[in-house]
């Protein structure tokens, strides 16, 4: 790692250099000296089922001391169950056996740090000291996670399906606490039974012109099903189309269908056994197509790094069950070597396919907020020369780096705000676009401050999902708190010049998950471009989403200017109520990474109206107990919600109500989480707050109550909706106010599900940076 002038190196560092040379140096003198590692139980397993894994450890050359240790940390992005050592008969017991009787395995634990670890702070770790007698060479120790001999049910596997599950440990050889580690083994895990349906169709096809329709059969948690499917009735635009028999593959395709209508279509699914259902996104069919929208995904990780899952694994998701269009598995540089470089460069070469699927090869370039701050690098094609972290440790060095080795035409800088890139540094021939939004959170200003700094660049969303489902991931894992998002881009023909040019051109759009189609022009002009300066601005659009589109907003050097909101309606005696919940993200002290997320966990009462009913499907950040209704009180809900930087929330039906009627939140105290270290502003501790929205107070059906928290500000939101609003909008704006050379406009799109979109900005006059 290169060093700035002045710049030292603190001790933790260098004690993690000299493990790792101790470790390099001790394999090196004696290759055999940890010994080997079997996994008898390699599944595949159901997600979220119990089970027992056995892995068997030989001994090396070496053995291990009286007062060595065997270690079985846990992977920190891992959900299955904590596996313990004291209560056989409890879930996830951990039992440790010798070949060797006469040797003791007492249960200890060991503090670790990293992906094995607490990642971003020690935390203990499950061990086994030996002691009485040393464990000898070629000695065998079993470990069984979930061992059910003494009753226990075993060991609760994680909620994500994965080809490549790791099972990490380590050896302590002679009780120093020196640590090598031994060879990880892995086990598959496969989704549940079907609990949904969702089907995948390209977002714009031309009359009678024959297209494929991918259909698609999950669990709960967005896992390609396994066991058998039910039949399903296949409807195109409310109308019966083809039934599906049953069958034991979850995907389907539908191949060679036409739409002779043009129009906006619609498949939508139901099983014949009446249990599942599911949508599809919008289809536009038009006469003599332009440009398309194809989808894909630019930021995401594989166990190259500190995720799970093969980079093979990681690249048949996206294709096959993401359905995406075109993928970069952006790899962390600092663990990645030649070697998986160039496999990933061959696999990106593999999986691209004209016309079907492009594999962009990519890197995330991670350094330090103070250095830089994290950027994703995606090439045009396979065979560059990557210039990571530690040759180009800085941003100007990374710049200099890449345009010394290709043109700047065939390389995509984008930078993320999670790990906070610096947005007063932009190279205009190689950064292009901003990510706004991932699992970790909704970060629209971010893009903002480089538009503010006179940057062009447009919006993308990404999930950056570290465990093997790009582009239809769940962030509810993790400690994260929403779905990953989507990169939209206009683009004449799916080919790898195609799309890349289109991203380069910011003809794109960010969506938070959901396949919102969106269009639009300034003046005649499309989203990513500058045109000649004008007073008059007519800001035309169409719209159609996967949820009934709520609210777009025309968003002028950072204010909103104009909206248009199409849910919202006044008190009636029978209503839908939306209570949402909204936390800003902003950085407000410098330049600091983003604030985390913001606890609302408590409880609602409704006073002088009945509760009919609660609504949390659709809704983009649901959980098991997210939102329930409580067992004994009737008009009482219990919630549980997290933001950072976009609204979350759940609707209720309430009958009898009047002017009267009250709903009533009582919040618990809390403390923000989430947040990437190093932060110059700390996480703020939330207090306890009682709020009463009364009817009588609603302005064009809505109230407002506000929260500062430092320089944020919360808000907590009760709305009357009509949930059964259009999927399709047109919309129109006209600005004529204070017009200025180098004015920036874009859109901000809002579905009933709290789904986003964000156009990429329009530029009226001014100069573009060179």
């Amino acid at each position: 790692m290169a060093l700035e002038p002045g710049e030292r190196i603190s001790r933790n560092l260098l004690r993690t250099l000299d493990h790792f040379i101790f470790e390099l140096r001790t394999l090196e003198e004696n290759p055999e000296v940890l010994g080997s590692v079997t996994l008898n139980t390699p599944g595949p397993f159901p997600a979220q089922s119990f089970q027992t894994l056995e892995l068997n450890f030989q001994v090396g050359t070496q053995g291990i001391a009286v007062g060595g240790k065997i270690v079985v940390p846990r992977h920190f992005f891992s959900d299955s169950g904590v596996w313990q050592v004291k209560r056989p008969k409890a879930d996830h017991y951990l039992s440790a056996s010798a070949s060797n009787r006469e040797v003791e395995l007492i249960p200890d634990s060991v503090t670790m740090s990293g992906m094995h670890g607490g990642f971003r702070g020690a935390a203990p770790q499950t061990a086994f000291r030996i002691e009485k007698v040393p464990l000898l060479s070629g000695d065998t120790v079993t470990l069984r996670l979930g061992d059910r001999s003494g009753g226990s049910r075993g060991y609760r596997i994680q909620s994500y399906s994965n080809d490549a599950a790791p099972i990490p440990l380590y050896v302590d050889l002679k009780g120093d606490g020196r640590l090598l580690t031994l060879p990880i083994r892995t086990y598959s895990v496969i989704g549940k039974s079907a609990r949904a349906i969702h089907g995948f169709a390209p977002s714009i096809v031309g009359v009678d012109e024959p297209f494929s329709l991918n259909v698609r059969a999950e669990d709960e948690f967005r896992n390609r099903a396994s066991g058998q499917i039910p039949g399903i009735q296949i409807f195109l635009n409310g109308k019966p189309y083809r039934i599906l028999d049953k069958t034991e593959q979850a995907l389907q395709i539908i191949p060679d269908l036409r739409i002779q209508r043009p129009g906006i279509h619609r498949f939508t699914f139901t099983a014949q056994n009446g249990k599942l259902k599911g949508i599809c996104n919008p289809i536009w069919v038009e006469e003599n197509p332009g440009d398309r929208i194809f989808w894909g995904e630019t930021h995401g990780h594989c166990g190259f790094a500190e995720g799970q899952g093969t980079a093979e694994g990681f690249f048949r998701f996206g294709r096959d069950d993401a359905r995406l269009d075109f993928l970069t598995l952006s790899e962390h540089d600092i663990w990645m070597d030649d070697a998986e470089w160039k496999q990933l460069n061959a696999l990106s070469e593999q999986f691209t396919q004209q016309g079907r699927f492009i594999a962009f090869p990519g890197y995330e370039w991670t350094t330090r907020r103070s250095r830089g701050g994290h950027h994703n690098v995606i090439f045009r094609t396979a065979g560059r020369k990557r210039v990571p972290s530690q040759e180009a440790p800085t941003l100007s060095k990374l710049y200099r780096g890449l345009h010394a080795t290709l043109p700047p035409e065939d390389v995509l800088v984008i930078p993320h705000a999670h790990q906070a890139a610096d947005w007063r540094l932009s190279d205009p021939g190689t950064e292009r676009l901003v990510e706004i939004m991932s699992m970790h959170g909704t970060f629209e200003w971010f893009g903002q401050k480089y538009l503010e700094q006179g940057f062009e660049v447009g919006f993308i969303g990404a999930s950056d999902d570290h465990l093997g489902h790009p582009g239809y991931s769940s962030g509810l894992r993790g400690g994260l708190r929403q779905h990953g998002g989507l990169a939209a881009v206009f683009a004449e023909s799916l080919t790898t010049d195609g799309v890349f040019d289109g991203l380069r051109n910011r003809t794109a759009y960010a969506t938070s998950g959901p396949r919102i189609l969106l269009k639009a022009t300034l003046n005649g002009y499309s989203m990513g471009t500058r045109q000649p300066f004008r007073k008059s601005r007519t800001l035309e659009g169409r719209v159609s989403g996967e949820s009934p589109i709520d609210l777009v907003e025309l968003i002028k050097n950072g204010e909103v200017i104009r909206q248009k909101k199409f849910l919202t309606t006044s008190v009636k005696d029978r209503v839908f109520a939306e209570i949402s919940f909204h936390s800003e993200s902003d950085v407000f002290f410098g330049r600091d990474n983003p604030r985390g997320n913001r606890p609302w966990n408590g409880r609602l009462n409704v006073v002088q109206a009945d509760l009919e009913g609660l609504t949390t499907d659709g809704i983009q950040n649901r959980r098991s107990d997210f939102a329930r209704r409580d067992p004994d009180i009737r008009h009482k809900i219990h919630f549980r919600v997290a933001t950072r930087g976009r609204k979350q929330g759940f609707m209720v039906e309430l009958s009898g109500v009047t002017l009267q009627t009250q709903i009533r939140l009582s919040l618990e105290k809390g403390r923000e989480f989430g947040a990437a270290p190093p932060r110059i502003r700390p996480s703020a501790n939330i207090p306890a707050a009682e709020i009463v929205f009364r009817f009588q107070d609603l302005v064009d059906g809505e109230v407002t109550q506000s929260f500062r928290v430092g320089r944020h500000r919360d808000q907590v939101q009760l709305r009357i909706i009509q949930p059964k609003g259009s999927l399709d909008q047109s919309f129109s704006f006209e600005d004529n106010e204070s017009p200025e050379p180098g004015d920036w406009y874009y859109l901000k799109i809002l579905q009933l599900d709290g789904g986003l979109a964000w156009s990429s900005p329009f530029w009226v006059g001014g100069e573009s940076i060179r």
